[in-house]
């Protein structure tokens, strides 16, 4: 059975460094905020706590121009509905430094050195999770970084835009072995593409959760990733689906004739998913003999989504 709320570290910072406007005009800042509004509405809308330094908004924007005469005094011709939304959406984010003060600033970024609280406390809490900063885009950082803080250094995710997102939390599972109850928190938001069933639980594979969950999540990745162009360019041309799913190193395979004509192997296949029944009539299999993920043919659900139906040892054929 799937738990509940995650309960969720503080691993997304913004980079208020980013708001560095000196050398860009009004109409590409007001883009890379627009951007930076969006993808940080989608995580705070999405209940992830994101965090901001204290003092960010006297950051420097332009020559004379601190952050907050940019966003309150409208000091530029930048959109003012632009403006407006990025400080409500900062004033949404929890202060990282409440307690922290012996942060490290100067930073290097892939070869570029920048003065940055934000980017500084980054390195310093990389120890504990995987972290991300949120950015604006004319800074010129983007995907994953190292960032080095005096002695110290990590690498590091940096988001500008909602479609970073997706890219973030399939890292994060990657990166760090997440817990199994906040599991499914995280895979909603690395896997767009699939749905899990409310019932899905590691407990019902054979092998440990430790033993499961690197070929799990490289399963969801696939699928979520691939899956689904897949069979739109081989036009459900089954062999073909499972040869690209190869090539990727996920084996999956569709139900046999024997299986569809068993009708106590379908049923085990079959889930209910919003009052409707779904048949999870392909798998991945971890081993040849055991452990599977049941899902349904791509565009089953609406927008060609995946129903995730079914973690099991192995089910009748």
């Amino acid at each position: 059975m799937q738990s509940g709320r995650l309960d969720e570290p503080l691993r997304i910072v913004v980079d208020e460094s980013s708001f560095a406007f000196d050398s860009v005009d009004d109409s590409l800042a007001e883009e890379a905020i627009d951007d930076f509004n969006d993808a940080l509405s989608q995580l705070l809308q999405a209940g992830v706590p994101v965090s901001k330094f204290s003092l960010c908004l006297d950051f420097e924007c332009r020559t004379g121009v601190p952050l907050y005469a940019l966003l309150y005094e409208r000091a530029t011709g930048i959109d003012i509905d632009t403006l407006r939304r990025c400080s409500d959406l900062l004033d949404r984010c929890v202060d990282w430094d409440q307690e922290i003060d012996d942060v490290v600033t100067s930073c290097v970024v892939a070869g570029e050195c920048v003065d940055s609280w934000s980017l500084g406390y980054l390195v310093m809490r990389s120890g504990d999770c995987f972290m991300a900063c949120l950015a604006c885009s004319t800074a010129g950082r983007r995907g994953l970084l190292s960032v080095v803080a005096g002695d110290a250094s990590a690498e590091v995710f940096i988001l500008v835009e909602p479609s970073d997102l997706v890219d973030f939390w399939q890292l994060v599972l990657r990166r760090e072995r997440v817990a199994s109850e906040g599991f499914f928190a995280i895979a909603d938001r690395a896997f767009p593409q699939l749905v899990f069933h409310s019932e899905l639980d590691f407990r019902r594979f054979h092998g440990t959760y430790d033993e499961v969950y690197d070929w799990v999540v490289e399963v969801l990745a696939v699928l979520n990733n691939r899956m689904v162009q897949s069979f739109e360019s081989r036009k459900g041309v089954r062999h073909l689906v499972q040869s690209d799913m190869a090539s990727c190193g996920v084996d999956v395979s569709p139900e046999s004739s024997q299986t569809h004509k068993n009708k106590k192997a379908i049923a085990q296949r079959s889930v209910e998913h919003d009052g409707q029944i779904y048949l999870c009539e392909w798998h991945a299999k971890r081993l040849w003999n055991t452990d599977r993920i049941h899902f349904t043919t791509p565009g089953s659900l609406p927008h060609g989504r995946i129903l995730i139906g079914l973690f099991v040892k192995h089910l009748d054929t």
